[in-house]
């Protein structure tokens, strides 16, 4: 299982707020793809980070955002 992790950035690209976004997926190229949607829905400029495997995003006022997929394992979805 799969899901989506919402990191909030500071002007650094380091990482202030994480917020795990529901449902969790099967698939990691299913979760993938909602990432990419979610980071689309911003309304600024959204990208894919090669180097980080995960959707990045920048809304209308600036802020930044990072779509994290992790991995879950059911000691997780139990909790």
């Amino acid at each position: 299982m799969f899901r989506i992790v919402q990191c909030a950035l500071d002007d650094k690209e380091e990482v202030v707020t994480r917020r795990a976004l529901q449902p969790l997926f099967e698939l990691w190229e299913d979760a993938s793809a909602m990432a990419e949607f979610d980071s689309s829905r911003l309304g600024g400029d959204n990208r894919y980070d090669e180097e980080r495997n995960c959707w990045c995003a920048k809304d209308s006022r600036g802020r930044m955002y990072r779509f994290e997929i992790e991995e879950v394992t059911a000691t997780d979805v139990a909790a």
